[in-house]
């Protein structure tokens, strides 16, 4: 038993500095990394303030976009539930019968007076309409 004691005292004594040791260059290496980090994160903070600053003005200026256009897109589809009241409005005024009788007599009334015009000029130059010079 006095042997096993003799061997344990030796093993704790030699033990016991060689853990300390290692436990303090540890923690000297964890303490150099931590200020490694602290001293690039104090480096960083500046220019991370910047960035982060000119995203949020991009961000600002995209949302002034994107409301722009959603009012054009709003004004589009106005533009477009009116024409296309417009338009049905002209088709049930085309469909009627009054509209068609008044396009037969406009068109009949353009016909008579280019006739009646193309009559008078050749008339002036003393030939008949609708026949053609010889050539």
């Amino acid at each position: 038993m006095n042997t096993l004691k003799g061997i344990f005292i030796v093993v704790a004594t030699i033990s016991i500095p060689l853990l300390s040791y290692f436990l303090v260059r540890l923690t000297l290496k964890i303490s150099r990394g931590v200020d490694h980090l602290n001293r690039t994160f104090d480096d960083l903070r500046p220019q991370l303030n910047m960035l982060l600053s000119n995203l949020n003005q991009t961000m600002e200026e995209v949302n002034d976009e994107l409301d722009r256009v959603g009012k054009i897109t709003v004004e589009a589809q106005e533009m477009l539930e009116i024409t296309g009241s417009s338009l049905r409005s002209v088709e049930e005024a085309l469909r009627s019968p009054a509209a068609r009788l008044g396009g037969m007599l406009a068109g009949f009334a353009t016909t008579t007076f280019l006739f009646r015009g193309m009559t008078r000029r050749a008339a002036r130059r003393g030939r008949r309409p609708g026949r053609r010079r010889a050539a």
